[in-house]
């Protein structure tokens, strides 16, 4: 009997994540439970719990007004037996959810189900997916990627963006898994377009950036110093960068606050829960990433109808279209500065480019697309599951 029969209990499925925080993969797990409610029972499980500040709250807060199960694994870093505590929390969020599919997202939940695989091999008959977030994947633990994804090599794949692919489709060429039954999948985040910003060539004196994620190596936020040290802003223009963040870079961001640039205001904060509604609010989002799975905070401000000045990153150079003028080299911050400089002399190129940049991201990333992607997945999954 189809377990889509209309006369029987919807099909349960367990969105794991490493923890409710800021993060994307988090993200896409919320939007797809809120889409996908009418067809299918959902659940939570945070390997790593619930992330310190705002952010995670509200996502916690979320789930429960959509009343979604959630459990919360203790907070234990890999290096310190976070494997083996979160293989034990999957095992009760599998035996209390009772889940017909699990869907990993993220390497912490990967090695958290290879490990209860290893231990317990029956759960192995429960449908499996995965979906790769970032397009630089177990890069310092290889040996463990490679025995996640033989331990994985069941599951159905899919891929933020195609950069995301290639990184599993290398991971799975080293790691001598058995060959996927179906190719993975490449689905698009889904992102959920605001009112954009009046299309204005000058607001006032003061050119008004942000970054909003986390400060973190690769996000290459420790360049942010040199980079506005580099730029030389137009004749009788001021910026101020507001930061919105939390990582290993933020004490050396406070500095920078102190310590500003002449011309340059600096403001650091914690993250918001409503990031994305506050773009509109300034003129260019700075994105200096040395790699990303699918940046969707370029997403976000290309539609709220900003300009983003962005690396040729990874994962990044899919949220932006192919001739987007603002594109730096990853990890340059003498590269980043010249494009910073020069988004901010052409003040009068920027309306035609907010609204091609918008265009593109409108179709791209509609999240219609995306549930739909994921709906088959995970219809293909279970019809397939024993």
């Amino acid at each position: 009997m189809s377990r889509f029969d209309p006369d029987q209990p919807r099909p349960r499925i367990l969105q794991c994540v490493s923890h409710l925080a800021l993060g994307g993969a988090e993200r896409v797990a919320v939007s797809l439970i809120e889409s996908l409610q009418e067809q299918y029972d959902f659940s939570v499980y945070a390997v790593r719990g619930l992330a310190d500040g705002p952010v995670g709250l509200s996502l916690q807060q979320q789930l429960q007004r959509l009343a979604v199960p959630v459990l919360l694994g203790p907070r234990v870093p890999m290096r310190f037996g976070g494997v083996l505590t979160g293989a034990r929390g999957l095992n009760q969020a599998l035996r209390r959810f009772r889940p017909d599919l699990v869907h990993l997202h993220t390497e912490i939940p990967e090695a958290s189900y290879a490990t209860l695989l290893s231990v317990s091999p029956g759960s192995k008959r429960t449908a499996l997916v995965r979906t790769i977030h970032n397009s630089v994947i177990w890069k310092s633990w290889p040996a463990l990627g490679r025995a996640c994804d033989r331990k994985l090599a069941h599951a159905r794949v899919a891929g933020v963006s195609q950069d995301a692919v290639n990184a599993f489709l290398v991971l799975r060429s080293t790691s001598g898994a058995t060959p996927t039954e179906t190719p993975p999948a490449l689905i698009y985040n889904g992102v959920r377009p605001l009112e954009p910003a009046p299309q204005l060539t000058a607001r006032d004196s003061v050119i008004r950036m942000v970054y909003g994620g986390r400060l973190e190596p690769e996000k290459g936020t420790d360049l942010i110093p040199e980079i506005l040290g580099r730029t030389r802003l137009p004749v009788g223009q001021q910026a101020r960068l507001t930061i919105y963040g939390s990582g290993r870079h933020a004490l050396a961001l406070r500095w920078l606050e102190r310590n500003a640039p002449a011309g340059w205001t600096v403001e650091v904060h914690e993250p918001i829960p409503n990031f994305s509604a506050q773009l509109r609010y300034f003129d260019i989002a700075v994105l200096p990433s040395r790699h990303e799975g699918l940046s969707l905070v370029a997403i976000e401000a290309v539609l709220a109808g900003i300009q983003v000045v962005a690396t040729d990153a990874s994962g990044l150079r899919e949220a932006l279209p192919s001739h987007h003028p603002w594109r730096a080299r990853a990890g340059d911050p003498v590269s980043f500065a010249a494009t910073l400089q020069m988004a901010c002399a052409n003040r009068d190129r920027w309306p035609a480019i907010s609204e091609s940049n918008r265009a593109f991201a409108l179709e791209r990333f509609a999240p219609e697309k995306m549930v739909a992607a994921y709906d088959s997945l995970y219809r293909e999954s279970l019809e397939k599951t024993p």
